[in-house]
């Protein structure tokens, strides 16, 4: 717990997503990971290869575009450092650990952004569920030679709604999120490889329950590749609860 506490209080944050919980929730990914690392390992791998099967799409003049970055458990970075033209990793938190491990790659930069471009907003309005979040996502469209979308399509809401979502306002917000990000990425003027969980499947004294993490209509069409992360075995959420998340991987733009 004083690891986690350390991990968020240290972390550098975009405004209101200290508000929103954030970075008590990169805390406690850490945290699950160090439990979890084995029961994790086959997922942060396959991410790990998929991404770096697809670099050679990556022109050599420009530099590889990474959202989601949270703790680089799964990104292949000696693989990216190797990039000619380097790449940039962006997520709304910044933490400290992270920082001082990237020193190691000189040619991996790092920002802080709101991919959403939704989390100021919301934190300070006064009826945040009256706002409307954008229609793109706030993501350069050009500049870059390769954009990886990594494991973040699923989690935009969860600093503005339960999953599954608690009410219909809570849905509809989550679903264009999600629908902002998409477009976003439909958008980009070079390969896109986009890799998200996109169902939750619970399984409880012998009752199995599917969740959509991702609102279905929202993916574009089957994955080309997909795998299972075993994100909670029993015991991490609940004394008899397995969870596992089924993850794809989608290849967009040119």
């Amino acid at each position: 717990m004083l690891t986690e506490l350390l991990i968020s209080l240290t972390a550098k944050a975009v405004p209101g997503a200290r508000a929103r919980g954030l970075p008590d929730e990169l805390a406690g990914i850490a945290g699950r990971y160090r439990r979890q690392k084995a029961a994790w390992a086959p997922h942060l791998q396959h991410t790990k290869e998929c991404i770096g099967a697809h670099l050679h799409e990556a022109d050599a003049n420009e530099p590889v575009l990474v959202l989601g970055a949270g703790l680089c458990l799964d990104l292949p970075l000696a693989a990216l450092n190797a990039h000619p033209g380097g790449a940039q990793l962006v997520d709304a938190i910044e933490p400290l650990a992270l920082r001082w491990r990237l020193r190691r790659f000189p040619n991996l930069g790092f920002e802080r952004a709101d991919l959403t471009g939704f989390l100021e907003p919301f934190s300070t309005a006064d009826d945040a569920y009256s706002l409307v979040p954008p229609t793109t996502a706030p993501i350069p469209l050009a500049g870059y030679s390769l954009v990886v979308s990594c494991n973040i399509l699923s989690q935009l809401p969860l600093a503005f709604a339960s999953s599954p979502p608690l009410n219909a306002a809570e849905k509809i917000l989550s679903s264009a999120l999600q629908k902002a990000h998409v477009r976003a990425l439909m958008s980009m003027q070079c390969p896109v490889l986009m890799i998200s969980d996109f169902e939750r499947h619970e399984t409880e004294g012998g009752h199995h329950r599917v969740i959509n993490s991702v609102d279905p209509s929202l993916l574009p069409g089957e994955p080309f590749d997909t795998w299972d992360w075993h994100i909670a075995p029993k015991g991490e959420a609940g004394r008899t609860l397995d969870i596992c998340l089924k993850v794809g991987a989608w290849r967009l733009g040119t």
